[in-house]
């Protein structure tokens, strides 16, 4: 694709064509763009815009990322985030808002859960995760149908019908991508809402896989949010105490998007 066509592109539109990018060209990133990325944020659409976070990028020559399965990228960018209950959830919400950005720029993306840094320390906040970027030396996209995801049916609980309004957020979260494919993620969908759960981790390393689980959901809800904003839908997040307590089995409550005004609908 010419560079004119990424210029056009949407980051709604890229929710439907992007896919990790594992190996890159040595071209520079123009530094225009990187400055955009240090300070990426005021744009978005988040969850906890109240929480403080940092980026940093780092280049590959630096050797300053390492870990399992790391990916060779000429750029890494650090997500740090201040310790707080939604701060992975806020973290996953906003890194996959840059990989869609990157995306619309014909820049490449993977993320780096198993990566870490020789220097993590940065003002007391934790590091969430690491994204791997630049300009792909392999294909950029794919179709819908080359992704490999569950269907709705199996993602989604409800006992009535779900209007088309919501189905028009759900099959963007339903494209988001996790590690290993694993769609840790369940929704329940009751009126004018769509309730988020996330698969309860097993005892050993419970913290870790929660953090992972959490990072996961705000990268769904970054989707369903961004539909929300091509659709024009007046989208509320919130925890609500009356859910709290319906948990799917083996899955965890992580909160609820409220939709205004919906119109009538159909079946999933």
């Amino acid at each position: 694709m010419k560079w004119r066509d990424w210029r056009a592109m949407t980051r709604y539109e890229a929710i439907f064509r992007r896919k990790s990018v594992r190996k890159y060209r040595k071209e520079e990133v123009d530094e225009a763009i990187l400055e955009k990325i240090r300070n990426f944020g005021p744009d978005t659409v988040g969850v906890r815009p109240d929480i403080p976070v940092k980026w940093r990028i780092y280049k590959g020559s630096d050797h300053k990322v390492k870990g399992l399965f790391q990916v060779k990228a000429p750029y890494y960018a650090a997500l740090y985030s201040e310790v707080c209950g939604d701060g992975q959830i806020n973290g996953g919400c906003l890194m996959e808002q840059l990989v869609l950005y990157l995306h619309t720029l014909g820049i490449g993306s993977c993320y780096q859960g198993s990566a870490k840094l020789r220097e993590e320390a940065e003002d007391g906040m934790e590091l969430l995760m690491i994204l791997a970027f630049g300009y792909p030396d392999e294909p950029l996209e794919r179709k819908k149908t080359d992704f490999k995801r569950a269907e709705l049916k199996k993602l989604v609980k409800t006992t009535g019908p779900v209007n088309r309004q919501l189905r028009g957020l759900l099959e963007p979260a339903r494209l988001a991508p996790s590690a290993l494919n694993q769609q840790p993620w369940r929704f329940a969908v009751s009126e004018n809402r769509i309730h988020l759960f996330v698969k309860r981790p097993g005892r050993v390393g419970y913290q870790r896989q929660l953090g992972k689980s959490m990072f996961h959901a705000g990268i769904v809800l970054s989707h369903m949010l961004i539909a929300g904003e091509e659709h024009w839908l007046d989208l509320e997040y919130q925890k609500l105490g009356s859910i709290m307590e319906k948990a799917i089995q083996n899955y965890l409550y992580i909160g609820s998007l409220t939709v205004a005004a919906l119109s009538q609908g159909g079946k999933i």
